[in-house]
């Protein structure tokens, strides 16, 4: 009886709280998409879907943030498998150390999705290392996370080239702009499938000449809209580390 309450309630608030919130979602980028902006940050993320910043991490805040995830290793477990692979994470914020850089990076994000109702979805730590199988290396796959507004903030921890699986992006594909988007953002917020992210119609073939990778010394960090098409390139040498922290519009309805 409980479990029929429980899907119950999941049909419920994906049909008339969900689906909803997706379509009034919908227009409301768009419309911002016309809205002219004079800040460099916001201006890059709405024309491209990515700001890296000038400026990188200090390298004294590079090894605090090591650090601490060196010490969450001591008490918390990593993920081994798929998305979570390498990954030290909570919904919210992971440690008060990360919580400083929510509020360094929220300003952005409130201006870019234009309100205040802002969420920390998930931050975490994850390090990534020489890896085959695609399905093991977490976002090795062009997808987007999701089709409603999100951004993720990035910070290399680790000297990143292209042998050491970049963060790559094709510009200009976020915010509903990628073909159909409207209609894989309602097939994931009904069924929840990772393949309305991921493959659905998506011709991956037609995006990789014009991929942009993400290339720098460690204490780089960027902004992107993960509503851009992206993926990880795989670990082929070293091992890469970052931090990130995600963020969302909270929902509409």
């Amino acid at each position: 009886m409980k479990n029929c309450l429980v899907i119950f309630y999941s049909f419920f608030y994906r049909l008339f709280i969900g689906l909803p919130s997706i379509i009034i979602g919908f227009f409301k980028d768009r419309a911002l998409l016309l809205k002219s902006q004079t800040d460099i940050v916001i201006r890059d993320i709405k024309d491209y879907g990515i700001h890296i910043f000038q400026k990188p991490l200090k390298e004294d805040e590079i090894k605090i943030l090591l650090n601490d995830f060196k010490e969450l290793k001591k008490t918390n477990l990593i993920g081994q498998h798929g998305q979570l692979k390498g990954r030290i994470y909570q919904e919210g914020i992971l440690t008060p150390l990360l919580g400083k850089y929510v509020k360094k990076i929220k300003p952005y994000i409130v201006e870019f999705l234009d309100t205040e109702k802002v969420n920390v979805e998930i931050s975490y730590y994850q390090e990534s290392v020489p890896c085959n199988d695609l399905t093991e290396i977490p976002g090795g796959e062009f997808h987007v996370d999701d089709n409603r507004a999100n951004l993720k903030y990035f910070i290399y921890l680790t000297d990143v080239e292209e042998k050491n699986g970049p963060f790559c992006c094709i510009p200009a594909t976020g915010t509903w702009r990628l073909k159909r988007s409207l209609m894989r953002g309602i097939m994931w917020e009904l069924t929840n499938y990772r393949k309305y992210l991921y493959e659905f119609l998506i011709n991956y073939e037609s995006f990789e000449k014009g991929e942009k990778l993400i290339l720098g010394k460690k204490g780089t960090h960027f902004l992107v809209d993960t509503t851009t098409l992206h993926r990880a390139k795989p670990v082929v040498q070293g091992v890469r580390k970052v931090a990130v922290i995600s963020f969302n519009r909270a929902s509409l309805i």
